[in-house]
């Protein structure tokens, strides 16, 4: 928990906060765990900014300064390598005519930070419009890209029937490079995120070198919000989320910030962006920040301001460790409840009229994985049980149910 701590306090703090952070970490010479739980969650380039800021790296001795720069320069070079990739690949789209927008890290790489080295990026997540799927897949294919994903029909019936926050996508891969074509952000997805929205209101970018067509800002911000909430806040991504959002409100919250909220509002994430805003501005003072959550403290309706204070706890409490089971928040939204049963049972009983049958009737490994399968749920009953024994924190996982449960 104290390494989580200081690494958020690092990530997310102003000058002040990440000073305080890097006392206590020396103190308790900590620092190889710091920095590499930063590499983890991505977001070693936001601890290197604040280390600069605070001259802390010259404190270091000379093996851990080489360790950090030799990771800061490994990274770059893997963001810089991707962003080229994203380039080629929307080149080979656009000679199909098909028009991809990149999303998520290259998008913040292009609007926010400017360079590669600023935000680590792992893939290339694309959007395109749903009926552009086929010679898209055809003009990667033939460029040597697999696609990884499950048979067609049956992964996106998967997606429609599953307990969690899917989006629509397939998964492509050449030379270790993860292409992730969307074109639907979940079964239900926001109104300002739509995939012809967000390729009407992309925009070009010249990145080191490389042109690449990105989400425009306020889609780039409500896709941070989107991403986090999807997966139930996550520590690991929610800290890199929450970095992106507070640069993007030091950058354009002073041009676009309304249209953000606006646009928030319209496609029910406002609560999260809020309790996103708040997890920041409790570690950073900045005039823009600060500007960002007092309007949306100020255009939110009432419930939604409650929703955002309960869904920020929430946050709190997975950055310090304490996350509760997937499916307790499953428990407390009914309609995912449902989809959680319904959908292994549709399956099961597909893949049991297809499979063999053993002497007594029962498909092959049935009998083997029962035991392990009703261990398992007891297992889980009881994790769920303790959960919700914690009377102080139900208010916050049913505010991420509920969430949720708007995009299923």
């Amino acid at each position: 928990m104290f390494v989580r701590t200081a690494l958020v306090r690092l990530a997310l703090g102003d000058d002040a906060v990440a000073a305080t952070a890097i006392r206590v970490i020396a103190a308790a010479d900590r620092w190889p765990d710091v920095l590499q739980l930063a590499v983890l969650w991505r977001v070693l380039p936001q601890v290197y900014d604040a280390l600069g800021r605070c001259g802390a790296v010259d404190g270091f001795d000379a093996e851990l300064r080489k360790r950090l720069r030799g990771q800061l320069f490994a990274q770059a070079l893997n963001s810089a390598s991707v962003l080229r990739t994203c380039a080629r690949v929307q080149d080979l789209l656009a000679q199909a005519g098909v028009v991809s927008v990149a999303i998520k890290g290259i998008a913040t790489i292009a609007t926010i930070y400017g360079s590669a080295s600023r935000r680590m990026v792992a893939d290339v997540d694309l959007v395109i419009e749903a009926d552009r799927l086929v010679p898209a897949r055809t003009a990667l294919e033939a460029a040597g890209f697999a696609d990884v994903s499950p048979p067609f029909e049956s992964h996106v019936a998967a997606i429609g029937v599953s307990r969690y926050l899917h989006n629509y996508a397939r998964t492509f891969v050449r030379d270790g490079i993860e292409i992730d074509l969307h074109w639907q952000f979940g079964p239900r997805p926001p109104a300002a995120l739509g995939a012809r929205r967000i390729v009407e209101r992309s925009v070009e970018a010249n990145v080191e070198r490389a042109n690449v067509r990105v989400s425009g800002p306020v889609e780039t911000a409500l896709i941070a919000a989107h991403h986090a909430l999807r997966n139930s806040f996550p520590a690991a991504s929610t800290a890199k989320d929450a970095a992106d959002l507070a640069m993007w409100w030091q950058r354009f919250g002073d041009v676009e910030g309304e249209a953000l909220i606006v646009a928030a509002l319209e496609s029910r994430l406002a609560s999260s962006l809020l309790a996103l805003g708040r997890v920041i501005a409790q570690r950073n003072s900045s005039a823009a920040i600060a500007r960002g959550v007092a309007a949306m403290e100020t255009l939110l309706p009432r419930a939604e301001r409650r929703e955002a204070e309960r869904l920020r706890a929430f946050v709190e409490h997975n950055l310090h460790g304490e996350s509760p089971d997937d499916a307790t928040l499953e428990l407390l939204a009914p309609a995912v409840f449902t989809r959680s049963i319904v959908g292994p049972l549709l399956r099961s009983a597909r893949r049991g009229r297809s499979a063999p049958e053993d002497d007594d009737g029962r498909p092959p490994g049935v009998r083997r994985a029962l035991l392990v399968r009703i261990r398992g749920r007891l297992e889980q009953a009881g994790r769920i049980g303790r959960e919700l024994l914690r009377f102080e924190r139900v208010a916050s996982y049913r505010a991420v149910a509920r969430a949720q449960s708007r995009f299923h």
